[in-house]
């Protein structure tokens, strides 16, 4: 009898200690779980230092809700049209908030305010500013691009597009291009002598970064619209490889570089096309290649899968969403295109999540969240989400996050 309950006992003592144990454990686990986050900019301008970025969990099933502490203000105010002017005019740019490959930083553009938010990412994917924005070195912001690794100690180079298009800017700047170099905390110091300015008018929309420390710089409204390539070197430097114009006469608006090979695709929403270009790592050259139709009216924006198989084109005019197989780069297809679910105001920004199991769009004040199939194709069977954005507003710039 004793030895039985010396027995139970001895048991009794190892599941308590199991339970403790698992007791203790659980916060840890829960703290480092993974996180799967979107973020975007909600661009307010409506009040002075309103702009914030928004950031989202996703559930694994396409349901979002709120990171801790989010919406994070950018202590910037974002772009809003003069009086008389619909919505949507500013948003002829790509790339507004962007993460390193550490999934550590996050930055976003002020466009009225002249001025670049830069924040560290927490486990939970909250956002924390690394200080006061910094200024821009020129007039509305529009898109950033970032090299990591291309400076020793954690430092990176990021390169800002200067739209100068902001009929509400007081002392406006003519349009440029200028390199920051970002130390491993996050803050940004101007490069010297990078600054490349362009004519009034030219209206630089996006920075797209290829491999070989290249970033390729759109220039909208340029007569003609261009492309250009550039060079960037560890002083911040960018130096000039080659021009390629718009290949039917129209408008480049969106592109995105293949993740694997040297191909660069750019939408022509004029056309309901995209065109293709290869690019030489050694020069820097940009050659055209061909173009291929969408189904969508005013393809604009861009995104691009992990294995550079599928490109998807956000069509303002038509509100959808087409899917162009890309599996040869340089001969694309389009295998589908959607609309979105409700209707209502166009594409601005798309992008895929780090899973490749959703693209999401962001389309006046509501942020779509569509499936994306094993062979690239969409459904949207979530709602979209509403963002929290003052009527008078349009967000735009989106990025993605697994962590």
């Amino acid at each position: 009898m004793k030895g039985s309950l010396r027995t139970v006992g001895s048991w009794s003592t190892i599941l308590g200690l199991l339970l403790l144990t698992v007791l203790i454990m659980s916060p840890a686990v829960s703290l480092h779980a993974q996180v799967n986050a979107v973020y975007v900019e909600s661009n307010i301008g409506t009040t002075t230092g309103g702009n914030t970025v928004i950031g989202y969990s996703n559930d694994g099933t396409g349901h979002l809700t709120l990171l801790p502490g989010s919406p994070y203000s950018t202590g910037g105010t974002g772009v809003i049209p003069p009086s008389g002017q619909p919505l949507g005019f500013q948003t002829d740019d790509d790339q507004q908030i962007i993460i390193n490959k550490a999934g550590t930083k996050l930055f976003a553009v002020n466009g009225r305010s002249n001025t670049i938010a830069s924040f560290t990412i927490g486990s939970n994917g909250s956002l924390t500013p690394n200080g006061l924005p910094k200024s821009s070195a020129g007039t509305q912001p529009a898109s950033l691009g970032l090299f990591d690794g291309v400076l020793g100690g954690g430092g990176s180079l990021l390169v800002a597009v200067n739209k100068s298009s902001d009929p509400g800017q007081i002392n406006p700047k003519a349009p440029n291009v200028v390199s920051f170099t970002v130390a491993s905390s996050g803050t940004m110091t101007a490069n010297v002598g990078s600054k490349i300015s362009y004519a009034s008018g030219d209206s630089p929309s996006q920075a797209a970064i290829g491999k070989g420390n290249l970033a390729f710089v759109m220039e909208f409204m340029g007569v003609p619209s261009k492309i250009d390539s550039y060079r960037i070197h560890k002083n911040g430097k960018l130096t000039f490889n080659n021009e390629v114009d718009v290949p039917t006469g129209n408008l480049f608006l969106g592109e995105v570089v293949h993740p694997t090979q040297n191909f660069l695709f750019a939408a022509l929403p004029a056309d309901s096309a995209i065109a293709v270009y290869s690019y030489s790592t050694s020069t820097g050259q940009l050659s055209f290649v061909t173009t291929a139709p969408v189904s969508g009216l005013l393809p604009c924006w861009m995104a691009i899968n992990a294995d550079g198989s599928r490109v998807y084109t956000g069509n303002t005019m038509s509100v959808d969403v087409s899917v162009v197989d890309t599996s040869n780069p340089s001969a694309p297809v389009e295998i589908q295109t959607i609309g979105l679910s409700g209707g209502g105001a166009g594409p601005s920004n798309v992008r895929l999540d780090p899973t490749g199991k959703f693209l999401y769009v962001v389309a006046g004040l509501n942020l779509h969240i569509m499936n994306v199939a094993s062979d690239g194709t969409l459904s949207e069977t979530v709602s979209p989400v509403a963002l929290p954005v003052p009527t008078g507003n349009f967000p735009y710039g989106i990025a993605t996050l697994l962590k």
